[in-house]
């Protein structure tokens, strides 16, 4: 898809999500838009196969049903790869509110008026993943310079001067830095606090953790990164503010 963005609309009333659509594909037709796709799903069981399957998108407009699969239970679906996807909910009612920002939604629309709303929470997506996006990594690998989005890097290793990035998607990157220390080289991603040292050999991404253990992180992914004396506090810190 090359720079495209893909925005999922998912609800299985009819009528709602025609409503929906109509919004949506009006701020599409707004300038700038023009390299973002829409994909529309009337069942949630089969989006929610799409997403278990690895499929994602960057920003979803999810409705809650009563029973099945609902919005919801998507959202924890993409929460579940550590993905920078963005959630808006559209729904009737404001029962699932706190399900839903416990998933970091971005908004929760309640309908009918939802026009003005939606539009603004798309523009904040949008503006969120962009930036997301922007904020580059550059890795040294093989006398060649590569920049990797630093939003898809988990966790990154270092030994000796060999460093190994490890992406979201489950690749990891080999390269090298130069001779200053791994806590120089890395000091503008900690100082912005969505990156943490978690050893002397370990820095991570804090949107990629799931769990805080005793001497250790658990990331998505199940991968497990030690945890330093030195870097206790620090990583407590950054573990709260996950939380939030």
């Amino acid at each position: 898809m090359g720079n495209e963005l893909t925005v999922v609309l998912c609800d299985n009333q009819k009528n709602d999500i025609s409503g929906t659509e109509t919004v949506i594909r009006e701020w599409l037709a707004q300038p700038g838009h023009e390299n973002i796709v829409l994909e529309v799903f009337g069942d949630p069981r089969e989006l929610n196969r799409h997403v278990l399957s690895g499929k994602l998108s960057d920003i979803y407009v999810l409705g809650i049903s009563s029973h099945g699969v609902n919005g919801i239970a998507i959202g924890k679906s993409v929460r579940s790869y550590g993905t920078p996807a963005q959630l808006i909910y559209v729904t009737r009612s404001g029962t699932h509110a706190l399900e839903a920002y416990g998933l970091h939604a971005l908004r929760y629309i309640v309908k009918p008026d939802i026009r003005e709303e939606l539009f603004s929470a798309l523009d904040l997506a949008l503006l969120v993943r962009r930036a997301a996006a922007a904020e580059k990594i550059t890795v040294r690998m093989n006398g060649e310079v590569r920049s990797i989005a630093a939003d898809s890097v988990v966790y990154i290793e270092n030994n000796v001067r060999n460093m190994k990035y490890v992406l979201s998607d489950g690749t990891a990157i080999s390269g090298k830095r130069r001779n200053i220390s791994f806590e120089d080289y890395f000091a503008p991603y900690l100082a912005s606090g969505r990156f943490v040292q978690t050893h002397k050999s370990f820095i991570v991404n804090t949107k990629y953790i799931r769990a805080l253990r005793q001497t250790s992180l658990l990331l998505a992914g199940g991968v497990q990164v030690p945890i330093s004396r030195r870097h206790a506090e620090e990583v407590s810190k950054a573990y709260a503010g996950t939380l939030r």
